[in-house]
């Protein structure tokens, strides 16, 4: 096991946190499994930045690390090194008050609308929680009269013909539904949807994706979004960053991105999804194992099964470097 130091993070990668538009930054995010001698970097030196009001899409295969960072984003996983910082503020080191706004301002929509709800409450029981953590204030008809209007917001209609129902009554569309309004009844700063569409239909899907892009306009919250599908990260996202083995090795606009990818790793997961129009995409003669992960990689993350691999790739670890305009990418030899 080679000694990890910490990185300076990339001056222009940040630069948005100098003027203090970010909601959330990242700050050589490290996050290390351990189990027996096997070790595995789930999170291996992250650094971007969440602008306020903006959706950025976390996209990578299974491994890759998105919901480990999703998780430690919303400080639900505890990580090893670096920072996160919540409106400037470092999550770590926040007081009990400052601890509750973060809480109350970033809530989470969970891939598994049946898993992710309490089969014994009711749809108002589990949409007025927050409220009843956060909003003492209020009185009992106030909290009802803001479950019904958010609701109503979520397209759950009439809302009073909802309410009093339980999740094994509601179709696996509505149980997401009624997740969304659960985590936007405190009106929060940053949601992080981790995969919010994956076990819907796709005609639900669809709806699901549209409902979120209206709400985001709406209520002008910042998004992190994960998923593996880029031409859903494409639709929703105005930037998008590629995860490989706990590493961001590419990241931009969405659209710059799909349809000029630079990293091969990206180039690879936009020829294996037929859905994703991008004239630029080709096929690589890449064979995948799935059972790697990263140990402590000296090199490039992809390395191992990069068609374009070079020595130095297995020696020295590419960083984020500026290609195009909001354009960077973790490559020795990008594919211009």
């Amino acid at each position: 096991m080679f000694a990890k130091s910490e990185r300076k993070v990339e001056e222009n990668v940040s630069s948005s946190s100098v003027s203090g538009t970010d909601v959330m930054r990242f700050e050589n995010v490290t996050k290390i499994y351990k189990s027996g001698p096997i070790v595995n970097y789930a999170l291996d030196d992250v650094s971007f930045s969440l602008r306020k009001g903006e959706t950025i899409s976390i996209v990578g295969e299974s491994g890759s690390g998105k919901t480990t960072l999703g998780m430690a984003a919303i400080n639900l996983l505890n990580y090893d090194r670096g920072t996160i910082y919540f409106e400037n503020m470092p999550v770590k080191k926040l007081n009990r008050k400052q601890r509750k706004k973060f809480r109350a301002g970033s809530q989470m929509i969970f891939q598994d609308p049946y898993g992710s709800l309490n089969p014994y409450n009711s749809v108002y029981d589990s949409v007025v929680a927050p409220l009843n953590s956060f909003r003492p204030d209020l009185s009992r008809s106030q909290k009802r009269e803001e479950v019904l209007k958010m609701l109503d917001k979520v397209g759950l209609r009439p809302a009073e013909s909802y309410i009093d129902e339980f999740p094994k009554k509601l179709s696996g569309g509505q149980r997401q539904r009624v997740s969304i309004a659960r985590a936007l009844i405190m009106r929060p700063e940053l949601i992080i949807a981790d995969e919010p569409t994956s076990m819907l239909d796709v005609s639900v899907s669809s709806t699901v994706m549209t409902l979120l892009n209206h709400l985001k306009e709406e209520m002008n919250f910042s998004m992190l979004y994960i998923s593996h599908e880029l031409a859903t990260a494409r639709y929703i996202s105005e930037r998008m960053a590629v995860m490989n083995l706990g590493r961001i090795v590419e990241i931009g606009g969405s659209d710059s991105i799909v349809d000029h990818p630079l990293h091969p790793y990206t180039k690879l997961l936009l020829t294996s999804m037929p859905d994703v129009n991008n004239s630029n995409s080709e096929e690589m003669d890449v064979t995948l194992d799935f059972d790697i992960y990263n140990g402590g990689i000296k090199g490039c993350s992809f390395a191992t099964m990069c068609p374009f691999v070079r020595e130095n790739c297995k020696e020295s670890r590419p960083e984020l470097n500026k290609v195009e305009e909001d354009h960077y990418v973790a490559c020795f030899y990008p594919l211009t």
